[in-house]
């Protein structure tokens, strides 16, 4: 503070000894405005305006175990609100292991000191670039080589990422499905092999990263065989660490749970606005863009109109499918790769015979369990019970099962299916799996949840222009019923009245009751016609003449 107090002193003495107030002001680094006021008040007040005022800090009244978790809050993906964070149960549960910890109860931070905390964390650079999605700096080289050669062991690294493709899907009646195709890659860094990919014909989901997930897991021998590839896909394997963006479905609970807690993977998240941390999946992208997506015959880039190339494509997701682990297998697994100088299919299966590549020991049947489990929403347990002994209502179609649904008659049990194919279902029964159950009217093909909700909104709009055709039929039919009535009508009249004509017929009739009809016969007139009216004679009729009375008269007294 002396040396403040000097320096405000000497620059304040050569402004009054004559010396220009910008030039003082640089020299002794003080801003010009903050020295024309020293100069001011040092003339009314002396030297004692020289000094300068006292600086202090205060501690926060927050907790530092508060501001620990504030900021965990704040920096978590789903970008919660003040509101939320103030109200999150993480504060309570920090707040009662405080007391345990110190046996003093602490309250809970207020509205106020969260909002304050918050903005103090605003200001750190760091805070912003992941919270405010604010570009960060390009990541310099570590070392002279590259990090995917570094890389000790396959499968060690693998990275994971979702792309989307212009690409126009039917179903195999020709019902137009989606004209965007959403896909989900992993990718060993190391050799830049594929060990999974899948296809979804809608935004993806935590399901869809599972079937990834059960796709690194497994063997590919029957899928290669489905798709026709000239090629074995040998990958697979269960990887240390996965490379993930901030994607909600790689960030989910479930997720986390899935990878960290069962099969022990470990989980880290890239830097907002780097792809060049995830450079190995991106370039797999540029690839799948330029040499897969472009090149197909249904492909809508380009094209202003999607039907368009709807009907010059016409691709199934089957087709789709095939023609897509085709060029995974067949193209890009067998191409050369000028980082690594090798081709990458074997340069995968030279680094599984150096090394060897963890595999995953548990039983086939619970990967099952990582496909999408059915909520029944009619049942408060929301489990699935059998109908009429021997059929399963799942997604508006009937599944069969003669040997296992009439043994689960009177049991609850859950339901798992994959979303690619809901032909099959998978059985639970608390926990364990117990067999699959299929649907008659997929039988024999492969039908994906998407292509089955749009032949569903097919049908329901066809059923509803065949009702209101049908409305108009109806309406020409009860017209045409009322005419027929009344015609109806007028004949039942005419066959009446002919009966009763039969009726007087004397054929018909035996002689004792033609003689009593014609005694119950009233008399019949002469003439139907009337005589001829004469007028009364006149004067015949006496007339009795009334007085007349006059009110004026009678009111007199």
């Amino acid at each position: 503070m002396r040396e403040r107090f000097l320096r405000n002193l000497r620059a304040v003495e050569a402004v009054l000894a004559g010396a220009s107030l910008t030039d003082t002001a640089r020299d002794m680094q003080i801003a010009p405005s903050t020295l024309s006021r020293l100069v001011r008040r040092t003339r009314t007040l002396g030297v004692l305006a020289c000094v300068p005022h006292g600086t202090y800090s205060r501690e926060r009244e927050l907790h530092p175990a508060f501001q620990e978790v504030i900021r965990r809050l704040y920096l978590l993906p789903t970008k919660l609100s003040m509101t939320a964070i103030a109200e999150h149960a993480e504060l309570k549960r920090t707040a009662r292991r405080v007391q345990e910890d110190t046996g003093t109860a602490i309250p809970l931070p207020t509205y106020e000191q969260v909002r304050g905390y918050v903005r103090l964390l605003k200001q750190e650079p760091q805070v912003r670039r992941s919270r405010e999605q604010v570009k960060g700096p390009l990541r310099d080289r570590q070392s002279p080589r590259s990090f995917a050669l570094s890389i000790p062991a396959p499968a060690q690294l693998a990275q994971v990422d979702e792309h989307s493709l212009e690409l126009y899907v039917v179903t195999p009646d020709g019902i137009p499905v989606t004209h965007q195709v959403h896909a989900a890659v992993l990718i060993c860094v190391k050799t830049a092999a594929i060990m999974s990919a899948v296809l979804a014909l809608g935004p993806l989901k935590e399901e869809d990263y599972m079937r990834l997930v059960k796709g690194m897991l497994e063997p590919k021998d029957r899928l290669v065989l489905q798709a026709g590839c000239q090629h074995p896909w040998p990958c697979l394997g269960k990887p240390a660490v996965i490379f993930h963006d901030r994607g909600k479905i790689f960030t989910s609970e479930r997720a986390r749970q899935v990878l960290v807690d069962r099969l022990g993977i470990i989980t880290e998240q890239a830097p907002a606005y780097c792809p060049s941390a995830k450079g190995t999946v991106e370039a797999l992208f540029r690839w799948m863009t330029q040499r897969f997506e472009r090149r197909l015959p249904n492909t809508s880039h380009g094209i202003h109109d999607a039907e368009a190339a709807a009907k010059a494509g016409a691709m199934t997701l089957e087709e789709l499918e095939r023609y897509f682990y085709r060029a995974i297998v067949d193209d890009y697994q067998q191409s050369w790769d000028g980082l690594r100088r090798q081709i990458r299919s074997v340069f995968w299966e030279e680094a599984v015979r150096q090394t060897g590549v963890p595999q995953y020991l548990g039983a086939p049947d619970d990967l099952k369990l990582l496909l999408m489990k059915a909520q029944n929403r009619k049942a408060g347990s929301h489990a699935y019970r059998v109908h009429d002994g021997s059929r399963l209502s799942f997604q508006g179609h009937w599944y069969v099962c003669p040997g296992l649904l009439s043994r689960l008659s009177k049991r609850e049990f859950e339901i798992y299916y994959d979303r690619r194919d809901i032909s099959v279902i998978y059985l639970f029964v608390e926990g364990k799996y117990v067999g699959e159950a299929y649907c008659q009217a997929f039988m024999g093909q492969r039908v994906s949840e998407w292509e089955a909700a749009a032949m569903r909104k097919h049908d329901r709009e066809k059923a509803k222009a065949a009702a209101t055709a049908s409305v108009e039929v109806r309406a020409r039919m009860q017209e045409e019923i009322e005419e027929t009535k009344k015609q109806r009508r007028r004949a039942s009249r005419a066959r009446e009245q002919a009966r009763q004509f039969d009726r007087q017929r004397e054929e018909i009739h035996p002689p004792h009751v033609l003689e009593t009809l014609e005694s119950l016969a009233p008399d019949t007139a002469s003439s139907l016609r009337l005589p001829k009216a004469t007028p009364d004679p006149a004067k015949e009729y006496p007339v009795q003449q009334l007085a007349i009375r006059y009110r004026e008269r009678e009111m007199e007294p």
